[in-house]
């Protein structure tokens, strides 16, 4: 498996992968109005944001030709905020979010952030599993939106990073 950095021409990939992913793990959390919408509602925002990225990390695991992961952190001072962390359906539990995690939040911490932080749908269990094992510590219960829809968002923290990229690498 390989990493690297995504650029513009990695948008159609990127989006296709992040559908499947929704459709996949947000079935019993949002619509299917919703997310028979992901398709196109993600190639918009990913070709905007390669365009002209804002300050921040989006790191691609690929065998290629085929992409399997995808992890965006936002850097805002000195919190590293993780956008996105998408594994192809097919490749869950295979160590792959767990690797692009740890490498995304080294390059973080590289690039000063010194905590992270991270929303998660309320009742989207799996996922607060994952970031708990890791050292996230759970916040508030925020309202939100995700696809369009209305949801209730929980607000993970990671206060030591480094502790972070141990766990997960």
């Amino acid at each position: 498996m390989v990493l690297r950095p995504a650029g513009p021409a990695d948008a159609g990939a990127m989006a296709g992968l992040i559908a499947r992913s929704w459709q996949d793990a947000y079935r019993a959390l949002l619509p299917a109005p919703a997310l028979a919408g992901m398709p196109a509602r993600a190639l918009a925002e990913w070709q905007a944001l390669l365009a002209a990225p804002p300050p921040g990390i989006v790191l691609l695991a690929e065998e290629p030709p085929a992409l399997l992961g995808l992890a965006a952190i936002r850097l805002r001072g000195e919190e590293a905020y993780l956008d996105s962390l998408h594994v192809a359906p097919e490749g869950r539990g295979a160590g792959i979010g767990r690797r692009l995690l740890a490498e995304a939040m080294r390059q973080a911490i590289a690039a000063g952030a010194r905590r992270g932080a991270l929303r998660v749908i309320e009742g989207h269990e799996g996922a607060i599993r994952f970031y708990t094992r890791l050292g996230a510590r759970r916040g508030s219960l925020e309202d939100g939106e995700a696809a369009g829809h209305p949801v209730r968002l929980w607000r993970l923290h990671f206060d030591d990073l480094p502790a972070l990229v141990r766990a997960a690498g």
